[in-house]
């Protein structure tokens, strides 16, 4: 039994450093995965925001269009 303690406390630092190493490049594969789906969520969110754009400044050119017509109409 004592070899074998003394065979685990020998190899512990190297058993640390490779976990150590696992669950880092465990990490940085998820840090990329992560930064694919902002990257996309990005592209989405300005699409978005240019659809919305373009809605708000249809309908102010709808109901400017319309009031003029009215206003004409009425002369």
């Amino acid at each position: 039994m004592n070899k074998l303690t003394t065979f685990l406390k020998s190899r512990k630092t190297n058993a640390v450093a490779a976990v150590t190493a696992l669950t880092g490049s465990a990490g940085f594969a998820q840090a990329a995965d992560y930064t694919t789906q902002i990257a996309g969520a990005v592209t989405e969110g300005s699409t978005n925001v240019t659809a919305v754009i373009a809605g708000v400044i249809g309908v102010a050119i709808l109901g400017f269009g319309v009031g003029k017509m009215l206003g004409w109409f009425g002369r």
